[in-house]
């Protein structure tokens, strides 16, 4: 009796087929769900840094127009950005992709004074969307 309980403990040490293919099959599964999760938040992350990157722009033109009066004309985005630096700080505004499809934009507008330099501004950032990519917009006050 001793001989025959050894056979059957010794046969039983190799996995099945169909025990493989489930374990393979929840690691796939597991992996993918890691994977959707992971491009989700790193999306949502990479916008929420562009909506504090226009904050941080926003607040800039603030006190540069509480100094100055008005807001610079200038355009694009990286000269209007050069001109306010030193109310911003070393805060690196960059698009976290930085690349042509997502960007930051700077409009002035209006006339202060008579002048050349803006009354209002309207900041803007496109944000990753899976659809179709939006404009998130700052405006002043």
């Amino acid at each position: 009796m001793k001989k025959q309980f050894a056979r059957q403990s010794t046969q039983q040490q190799a996995f099945t087929m169909i025990e493989l293919l489930v374990v393979t099959t929840i690691i796939i599964v597991l992996t993918a769900i890691g994977i959707v999760s992971f491009r989700h938040a790193s999306r949502s992350a990479r916008n929420g840094r562009r909506k504090a990157d226009l904050e941080t722009v926003r607040q800039g033109l603030m006190l540069y127009k509480s100094e100055n009066g008005c807001y610079p004309v200038v355009s694009p985005f990286s000269d209007m950005k050069a001109t306010i630096e030193p109310y911003m700080g070393e805060a690196g505004i960059v698009d976290p992709k930085n690349n042509a499809t997502y960007f930051y934009s700077y409009v002035p507008s209006g006339s202060c004074g008579g002048g050349a330099e803006a009354a209002d501004f309207t900041l803007q950032a496109r944000l990753e969307d899976e659809a179709t990519p939006t404009v998130y917009e700052v405006s002043s006050p």
